[in-house]
C-alpha cells in the first residue's frame, strides 16, 4: 500500500506536484483542509478540550478517520481552488477553532488545545498510513511517519524569489506584502516542526527527495516522485520477503 509524505515551502508548487502525483497513483489526497473538515464532523470544534481530556486523543482521532472514510475524494487541482500555492484556499473553511492554522504564526505557541490537537493529527497520520494509498501534505508526516515501512518523503523547495513571484501571482498580493508571506510561512513551519517534532524541517536527511523546482519542472518532478514511490516500496517488499525467509 503506496504512503507518500510531503513537505514544502511556501510557492515551491508542492501543491501541485503532489496533486499531480495522487491523481496518477490513484492515492487519496490529504490536506490541512481535508483533515479539518474531517475534525468539524467529529465534533473537534465544540468538544475538543472535553474529549482530550475524558476520552482522549486516541479516540478522537478514531472518530476523524471515520468521518475521513465518509469523505469523497479530493477532485483534481484542474476542477477545484487548492492549496497548489501551497498555502490555504482562499475557500478554506474559517471555522473559528485553535487548529485550522497550525502554520499561522497568530496561533498561539503554547496552547494546550494546540497541542492536544497536534498529537490527535499524529494519531490520525499514523492511523491513514495504516490504511495505505494516501499522499500526506505537511503536519509533519516526515517525521511522523519516519520509519513507516515502505513510506516515501519528499520536501520540495524553490529560490526566495520565484517563491513571492508564485505567491504574487496566485493571490494578487504586492511584491512586498508576498515576501511578507513567505517568510512569515517559512517561520511558522520551522517553529511548529521544531517544536512539536524537535528537528529542523529543512534537514535532508528527513526526505528521500527534495526537488528544487526552480531548476525542475512540476511534471519532471512528479515523474521522480512516482519513480522514487516505486523504488521505496519495492524495498520494502524485499525486507519482508527476507524476514519472512529468515524465519
Amino acid at each position: 500500500m503506496t504512503v507518500i509524505t510531503v513537505s514544502r515551502q511556501l510557492g515551491s508548487l508542492g501543491g501541485d506536484i503532489a496533486s499531480n502525483v495522487a491523481q496518477e497513483l490513484g492515492l487519496r489526497l490529504i490536506d490541512a483542509e481535508t483533515i479539518n473538515r474531517a475534525a468539524e464532523r467529529a465534533g473537534v470544534p465544540r468538544i475538543a478540550l472535553a474529549e482530550l481530556e475524558s476520552e482522549g486523543e486516541r479516540g478522537l482521532a478514531g472518530r476523524v478517520l471515520n468521518a475521513m472514510r465518509a469523505m469523497p475524494l479530493l477532485p483534481s487541482t484542474s476542477s477545484r481552488t487548492t492549496t497548489s500555492g501551497d498555502v490555504a484556499s482562499p475557500r478554506t473553511s474559517t471555522t473559528t477553532f485553535p487548529f485550522g492554522g497550525l502554520f499561522s504564526p497568530t496561533v498561539p505557541p503554547i496552547s494546550s488545545s494546540l497541542e492536544g490537537y497536534v498529537r490527535m493529527v499524529g494519531l490520525v497520520i499514523r492511523g491513514l498510513a495504516h490504511e495505505g494509498n494516501v499522499l500526506i501534505l505537511g503536519r509533519g508526516g516526515q517525521i511522523l511517519l519516519k520509519n513507516y515501512p515502505g513510506a516515501l518523503h519528499v520536501q520540495t523547495v524553490a529560490p526566495f524569489a520565484q517563491r513571492v513571484e508564485v505567491v504574487m501571482s496566485r493571490f494578487g498580493l504586492s511584491e512586498r506584502d508576498a515576501q511578507q508571506r513567505v517568510r512569515s510561512s517559512d517561520r511558522a513551519r520551522f517553529d511548529y516542526i521544531r517544536r512539536y517534532h524537535d528537528v529542523d524541517w529543512l534537514d535532508p536527511t528527513l526526505y528521500h527527495l527534495v526537488l528544487n523546482t526552480a531548476s525542475l519542472p512540476a511534471p519532471a518532478a512528479a515523474k521522480l516522485m512516482v519513480t522514487a514511490q516505486q523504488a521505496v516500496d519495492q524495498k520494502a517488499q524485499d525486507t519482508d520477503t527476507e524476514k519472512t525467509s529468515d524465519e
